[in-house]
């Protein structure tokens, strides 16, 4: 690939957010939540996700994948914990709820373990910023120190989200997040592609509707986010996941581009030039200061050399600054 200075990854990418309020929230009603309660909730989600769910503490959080048997993402969770005891929250997409939810209890069978839609019970905002972690001590909350720590205090569970911009997940009861709204309602509230774009430049893999079963965890990125433990038993799509591991057959990764329009999830990308054709999918984008888009795209590893890339097919807009989304 031809060398291009990337200015929003992965060095300068807090310079993105210098525009926006250095301290804002919003309530976050695109997100849903399994939760998985039981004796048997942990050893059922060892089963079913591609990372070691026994390292998922009272005070760690992790990403995995959850795949078909041909290794191809269904979903990609924040897995974490709920409440007190075998209680665990699955963190997606609202939108993939439903069916991810059903296809999880058709294999629950004789297991211990209760699946519920908990995305009402215990709902999530988002408190983002250069100033977010004084906005929590100021409102008596704990500010975890790492990507994905968790940390609860007076009935609220805060979670810090990977990357260098620092924004963090609250949950709570309603009644307990509704009196945090009121608390926090003086300050700005964000955009949700905001947050967006700042998961995307955290190289935080995501499924959503138009995506479903188009990836294969490693061409994600969902490896190099932690995403996967190779040392586990096994789960739905395993050993196509190893394989792709082990033998180095990997041929696709994340990369990160700008356009003039926004990407939809499982949309097309197209190569113009020396080997045209459909090379690509779109995974999430997220708008950008200025009216363009960041795209997170599933492109070749490797590209011949005078390719133009576009979005869609041969005549949509192209993408620019394109770059591998990790180095």
């Amino acid at each position: 690939m031809t060398s291009t200075t990337f200015p929003l990854f992965p060095d300068s990418a807090i310079d993105v957010f210098d525009g926006l309020p250095a301290l804002a929230w919003r309530r976050i009603d695109d997100l849903g939540l399994i939760q998985a309660r039981g004796p048997e909730a942990r050893q059922f989600l060892q089963s079913q996700l591609s990372n070691d769910a026994q390292l998922v503490t009272a005070e760690q959080a992790q990403l995995s994948g959850y795949c078909s048997p041909k290794g191809r993402l269904l979903a990609v969770f924040t897995l974490g914990p709920l409440e007190a005891g075998d209680s665990f929250g699955l963190e997606l997409p609202r939108e993939l709820l439903p069916p991810t939810l059903k296809r999880l209890r058709m294999f629950v069978l004789r297991s211990r373990l209760q699946l519920d839609d908990a995305s009402d019970e215990w709902p999530a905002l988002a408190v983002a910023g250069r100033d977010a972690e004084d906005g929590l001590r100021r409102l008596q909350l704990p500010v975890p120190a790492t990507a994905l720590a968790v940390a609860s205090q007076a009935g609220v569970q805060v979670q810090r989200r990977p990357g260098r911009w620092p924004h963090f997940r609250l949950r709570a009861a309603p009644e307990r997040l509704a009196a945090l709204e009121s608390a926090l309602s003086p300050w700005p509230v964000l955009e949700t592609g905001q947050l967006r774009l700042a998961e995307l430049l955290a190289g935080v893999p995501v499924v959503r509707g138009g995506s479903v079963e188009e990836f294969v965890p490693q061409t994600a990125d969902l490896d190099l986010a932690g995403g996967i433990s190779f040392s586990k038993g096994c789960y739905p799509g395993q050993e196509i996941v190893a394989r792709v591991h082990y033998l180095g057959r990997l041929k696709q990764r994340l990369h990160l581009a700008v356009c003039a329009q926004p990407g939809l999830p499982g949309q097309p990308v197209v190569r113009v030039g020396a080997e045209s054709g459909t090379a690509g999918t779109v995974m999430d984008s997220a708008p950008l200061p200025g009216g363009d888009h960041l795209l997170g795209l599933v492109l070749p590893i490797e590209q011949p050399a005078g390719v133009e890339w576009r979005l869609g097919d041969a005549d949509g807009p192209s993408l620019r600054q394109l770059h591998p989304a990790r180095h």
